[in-house]
């Protein structure tokens, strides 16, 4: 986009090339104003000061890069976006099963507490009579986190996924789309001052 680099350009010159990788926003063929990443707030100098690096031995799987100036991010910086096709592996990879865990906050109840304990004392005194399984420190050890585990999932139960939380309500959804409003006629005025304002107030 442009002839002169500063020295913050260099370095990423330098840098790219000493661990191989290639500057992604150099390499194919858009317009200016699709190359430009960061407008001064006057609106009027521009640059390209935001780039995506790639290693080499990827680089066939970069199809594009340009950035994207509808996207309102609420920054003087526009959206850099690129296009991947990795060629992935066919070979399917298993997936470690989902640690479950207690739920151990229901015993800050002390209905739940008392039949906590009676449900481990009721185990305890079933299995008390079988001499074999008090051989050796191992075996009990083995009986008591068998008991242990049974009490947990008879009266605890298990923890439930994570609950999310609701925070963007109606409110917010109508003030991003008025936002979102004013930084696109902002763009389509070419920065005039009236639409800075504008979509300064509604940020």
């Amino acid at each position: 986009m442009h002839e002169e680099c500063n020295g913050n350009g260099c370095k990423l010159v330098q840098f790219a090339a000493a661990t191989d990788m290639i500057i992604g926003g150099t390499i194919f063929t858009h317009k200016n104003i699709h190359k430009v990443t960061w407008r001064s707030p006057d609106g009027v100098t521009v640059n390209q000061i935001d780039h995506i690096l790639i290693q080499r031995k990827y680089s066939s799987d970069l199809r594009d890069v340009r950035c994207k100036r509808g996207v309102n991010v609420d920054s003087d910086h526009h959206l850099v976006m690129a296009k991947i096709e990795a060629r992935i592996s066919m070979n399917k990879m298993r997936s470690g099963q989902r640690v479950q865990k207690y739920n151990v906050q229901s015993l800050e109840n002390k209905e739940v507490q008392r039949a906590f304990r009676n449900k481990i004392v009721e185990l305890s005194e079933s299995t008390s009579a079988d001499e074999e399984s008090q051989k050796g420190l191992e075996k009990q050890w083995s009986m008591c986190e068998k008991i242990m585990k049974e009490a947990a999932e008879s009266v605890i139960g298990m923890q439930g996924p994570p609950q999310r939380n609701d925070w963007f309500d109606d409110d917010c959804a109508e003030v991003t789309i008025l936002k979102n409003k004013a930084y696109k006629n902002m763009l389509a005025k070419k920065n005039t001052r009236q639409a800075r304002e504008e979509y300064q107030r509604r940020r």
